[in-house]
């Protein structure tokens, strides 16, 4: 994806005529021969050239990638193949091709996340601010824990329309597909949450600055937006638990709140368990440290076995610490 995956084998950019050529030697073979369904990542009808060509692959929770990496050896004659989580890069006619693996109950979603360039992207920006994260394994609710931190992710929906819906995107106007990413990018600026703030190098996350840094697209995204002195705001409400309720009211299939309640009670649990017994708390116990410290503990989660979350939530912490120093004693 990006045609940059292939670092010892010369690829080039192919003009569309080209491109289409290829495609038509390589998806009958997929579907022939491997006998997977295959889909091109659609792009915008006007674009003269590409850098690699993105082919999701639909598999099962059956399917050896070592069967997909034999089928390319066997069919392509590759000078490299690299594999990257569930993208499988090759070189074929000096050009790039990218399998994308994915599995048969993400196909619909990941069609719709993956065509038209960075049109998933950008939405998934504006998602986020209802704490959803949007993506071909569809979309999700954000859950994190007493730290902060992201612990489970809650399944919304995978019905690309609803999705769609919710976000304000014109669903019927994004099948017709668009000529250029100027169409792109006004589908995408056309929506009743559009802030274009938020798309901003310096207003994303770490991780997410990284990656489209490298995005080309995203960067003439951000220069059109400056170019057509657009400056949209939404106002969004700070505290993302407020978007609860809409989510719940238009996803009733996500169970959201009940399947929040369930893991918010296991979070509260989690958050007393932490306080009362930690690494801080034993070091003021004893003198263990770092690798010492760590098998302690482990040996004293072990002597209590499944009765471990029982008696911390139910005892002091001199009984705690006594049976502590009782599981370590060289005894």
């Amino acid at each position: 994806m990006g045609g940059q995956a292939l670092k010892n084998t010369y690829t080039e950019r192919k003009n569309t005529e080209e491109f289409n050529f290829i495609k038509a030697k390589i998806i009958p073979s997929i579907i022939d021969i491997l006998q997977y369904e295959a889909h091109v990542v659609k792009f915008y009808h006007n674009k003269e050239t590409h850098g690699d060509m993105d082919i999701l692959i639909k598999i099962n929770n059956h399917t050896n990638n070592k069967l997909i990496i034999n089928f390319i050896k066997n069919n392509y004659n590759p000078n490299e193949i690299h594999m990257n989580g569930n993208v499988i890069s090759f070189n074929y006619e000096d050009f790039q091709i990218d399998f994308i693996l994915i599995n048969e109950s993400n196909w619909d979603i990941a069609k719709h996340y993956f065509d038209y360039d960075c049109c998933g992207n950008i939405m998934g920006k504006t998602y986020h601010k209802f704490n959803l994260s949007y993506g071909w394994e569809g979309m999700y609710y954000k859950f994190r824990n007493f730290n902060g931190r992201n612990s489970s992710n809650i399944l919304i929906s995978k019905d690309p329309r609803k999705i769609f819906d919710f976000g304000g995107y014109n669903y019927d106007k994004y099948l017709l597909g668009f000529d250029n990413l100027e169409e792109i990018f006004a589908f995408v600026i056309d929506c009743k949450y559009f802030d274009s703030n938020i798309f901003q190098m310096e207003n994303l996350k770490h991780i997410d600055r990284k990656r489209n840094r490298k995005r080309k697209s995203y960067h003439v995204f951000l220069n059109y937006l400056k170019e057509n002195g657009i400056a949209t705001q939404f106002s969004f409400n700070r505290d993302k638990a407020m978007y609860i309720p809409i989510i719940n009211e238009f996803f009733p299939e996500a169970d959201l709140i009940e399947k929040l309640d369930l893991l918010n009670e296991k979070n509260n649990i989690n958050k007393i368990l932490a306080e009362k017994f930690n690494g801080n708390i034993i070091m003021t116990w004893t003198n263990l440290s770092g690798k010492e410290l760590g098998n302690a503990i482990r040996k004293f989660k072990l002597a209590l076995g499944d009765k471990y979350n029982d008696f911390i939530l139910n005892n002091n912490e001199n009984t705690i610490r006594e049976y502590f120093i009782k599981t370590n004693s060289d005894d």
